[in-house]
């Protein structure tokens, strides 16, 4: 697991749940990677851009409605309080291991 910056967030429009296709830099050693994040219910696309967040790196990728999923982005399931991303309280350097 890494963290990684938003770098670009725009709708799934393929996805059959609303859905953001993310675009992540997780550093110089890794490079961008995409995902499509069900984040809708809590987070704009513009809001997204420029937060940092944490993700699972050695999933294989998944083609999820249309886009290349490379990495899944950690967020908590809550009934009252839908989908929320997980994040470090301070700012690190993308490709910071989660240990």
């Amino acid at each position: 697991m890494r963290i990684g910056t938003i770098v670009d967030a725009r709708p799934n429009v393929k996805a059959r749940q609303p859905a953001y296709v993310l675009t992540i830099d997780f550093g110089n050693e890794i490079g961008t990677r995409t995902s499509s994040a069900q984040l809708t219910e809590n987070y704009a696309a513009s809001e997204l851009i420029g937060k940092q967040v944490s993700a699972v790196m050695n999933f294989p990728p998944r083609r999820i409605a249309g886009v290349k999923s490379e990495v899944l982005v950690l967020a908590g399931v809550c009934p009252l309080n839908g989908t929320v991303l997980l994040y470090p309280s301070s700012s690190v350097t993308n490709g910071t291991r989660i240990a």
